[in-house]
């Protein structure tokens, strides 16, 4: 199911989100919601062309049988899928009241992160600065750490 279409110069970008079984020799079993993004040239969004899925930071259950060099995680790999009673992520109510300078930066074409989940999060914490940018992608602090940190550390300061 589409659930955003972003319309750039030259490219269609639509948000997705769709059941899939966790085991596809078990379709019935437990099943997740995976997030995607197709992206297309403008006028081609009804075409039927082939997908590629980016499974991104995903884990699977059979990923310690596939990698050797994983098995020996799998046990506490299971346990912590297993556990249910994590606590909150957040805490609203501290985010709401912070009193701390903060920056971030919400790349405006991440393939991981949905940029409107980002910027939902961003408006809860009080008085930090928000760079949104298209200039990099997920890996941004990777491909080019020492502008990003250099900005955002600027943005703290009241620089930018």
């Amino acid at each position: 199911m589409i659930t955003q279409v972003h319309r750039l110069p030259g490219l269609v970008l639509s948000d997705m989100e769709f059941s899939v079984p966790l085991d596809y020799a078990a379709p019935a079993a437990e099943r997740i919601t995976a997030f995607a993004r197709a992206v297309v040239a403008p006028g081609k969004e009804e075409a039927n062309l082939p997908s590629v899925m980016f499974t991104g930071e995903m884990v699977y259950p059979w990923i310690f049988e596939e990698y050797e060099q994983l098995r020996p995680l799998r046990e506490a790999a299971n346990i912590l899928a297993e556990y249910h009673d994590w606590p909150r992520l957040y805490d609203v109510a501290a985010l709401q009241a912070n009193r701390v300078p903060c920056a971030a930066a919400v790349y405006y074409n991440d393939m991981y992160v949905s940029r409107i989940y980002s910027e939902e999060t961003t408006a809860t914490i009080r008085g930090l600065k928000v760079w949104v940018t298209s200039e990099y992608e997920h890996n941004g602090l990777r491909a080019d750490g020492e502008h990003i940190l250099g900005r955002l550390l600027d943005m703290v300061r009241g620089k930018i």
